[in-house]
């Protein structure tokens, strides 16, 4: 398909998608708010009437998001919710009180977009946000949750104004776009919030570099473990915040990071303050944690035998990642397989030298051009953990080894971490093939 044809004869996704991919390469990015906001203009999607909830952070958004559109499915409220990247489907990128966007309605948001922007060159990001936004409207629904793509501060997302922002987390990602200092990082992140609104710093530890952008924009500082407190004992967690006069006690834990659920629920509750202060909310705010999980995020394929599935592609990810893994060796598993793939912008050195709980590695190639070699990632790896490697061309190569093997025990976990491209095939052969030795 090339960029002449005519897109307003499309009638599927799948089409629209390939153009956008050949008009606006995913690849290409141009940070900057103009392009988008003047579209945005045009089609009077600047200023929702939904609340905003925008979600920014090197690490945790995906958790952070899912927790919200939770709490407010729980609240029996409606909530939009935009995402990125997918792992199979692009619909996981819009979702609709917890559903992907169906076909149709994506298709009908492209073609809004395309119409409205006439001449306006949009790269795929800031296209597809505008997509999100359309869809939103069309819905009207209670709150729309916004997801930072790259940084924050001149992300498409930002040309929305957020009633609350929630920084989750600040580390080194991107670095190409981003640079390596942790403190303009910083100011990128802090770059969504909104002067007089609260800036939800969910992790303590970055306080010092949030605070100076915090009152630069003239945002309001809710810092973790000053204005709202998790406890946790060895079955739930409780919740207490001095901001929202709000308290809970014996909520659900689950495999997600306590600190993003505990963000969740603060930008939650300045949103819709009224519901949380009346009893039932406690039924409610219990439910939407329960079962709670993110695709992707230390998510749980299968019980028997363990496989798990996370997109853990940066050093404070794997450093999480690493932590979790621990904690399964505590509960009884006593060897931990992993299959991982990543991308070649990664700082794959410092994500393999922290994942010390493998005890058995197979790495994969992932498609050019982005993707890394095996056999590169191979010298990655400390040299004590190349002893016990293996490398494959694709996982299909991969699975056919393991065929040759014993299955998995009972006290084993295969573990399928790196790239959302590693996660998203793993995934998609599973659905499809599934794994004969498994």
């Amino acid at each position: 398909m090339s960029t002449t044809d005519n897109p307003l004869e499309f009638s599927h996704l799948n089409q629209w998608l390939a153009w956008l991919e050949q008009a606006h390469s995913i690849h290409n990015i141009e940070l900057g708010l103009e392009r988008a906001s003047s579209v945005a203009a045009a089609m009077d999607l600047s200023n929702p009437s939904a609340k905003v909830i925008t979600v920014a952070g090197t690490n945790g958004k995906g958790s952070t998001v899912a927790a919200v559109e939770s709490l407010a499915i729980s609240h029996k409220l409606s909530v939009a919710s935009y995402t990125s990247p997918h792992l199979i489907a692009f619909n996981e990128r819009i979702k609709i009180n917890g559903e992907n966007c169906h076909d149709e309605l994506i298709c009908a948001g492209f073609k809004a977009v395309y119409q409205a922007k006439q001449d306006t060159q949009l790269t795929y990001f800031e296209f597809t946000t505008l997509v999100a936004l359309w869809i939103f409207k069309q819905q009207n629904v209670d709150l729309i949750v916004l997801e930072v793509g790259l940084g924050g501060r001149l992300d498409a997302v930002n040309i929305i104004d957020c009633d609350v922002a929630v920084v989750t987390s600040i580390g080194l990602d991107h670095e190409d776009w981003l640079g390596s200092d942790l403190g303009q990082i910083a100011v990128e992140k802090a770059g969504v919030a909104r002067r007089g609104k609260p800036l939800i710093i969910a992790d303590k530890d970055t306080e010092a570099l949030l605070m100076p952008p915090c009152e630069s924009v003239g945002a309001i500082p809710w810092l973790a473990d000053r204005d709202y407190k998790t406890r946790v004992d060895a079955k739930y967690w409780s919740y207490t915040s001095t901001a929202l006069a709000i308290d809970f006690y014996e909520l659900p834990l689950n495999d997600l990071y306590l600190q993003n659920l505990a963000a969740a629920l603060t930008a939650f509750g300045y949103c819709f303050q009224e519901l949380l202060n009346k009893e039932i909310s406690y039924a409610a705010t219990y439910k939407a944690f329960e079962t709670l999980s993110v695709m992707g995020r230390f998510q749980k394929l299968s019980n028997n035998p363990l496989i798990i599935i996370d997109v853990a592609h940066n050093p404070d990810s794997a450093r999480l990642l690493n932590s979790k893994l621990a904690q399964l060796k505590e509960k009884g598993i006593t060897r931990i397989i992993a299959l991982c793939g990543m991308l070649k912008d990664k700082d794959t050195d410092s994500c393999l030298e922290l994942m010390t709980h493998v005890d058995q590695w197979n790495l994969i190639d992932l498609p050019e051009p982005r993707g890394k070699k095996a056999s590169e990632l191979l010298q990655s790896l400390p040299q004590l953990s190349q002893n016990n490697v293996k490398c494959y061309a694709s996982l299909e190569e991969f699975n056919e080894s393991s065929q040759q093997s014993p299955s998995l025990s009972d006290a084993d976990a295969l573990v399928v971490f790196g790239s959302f491209v590693t996660v998203g095939l793993f995934v998609e052969y599973w659905n499809k093939e599934g794994f004969a030795w498994i």
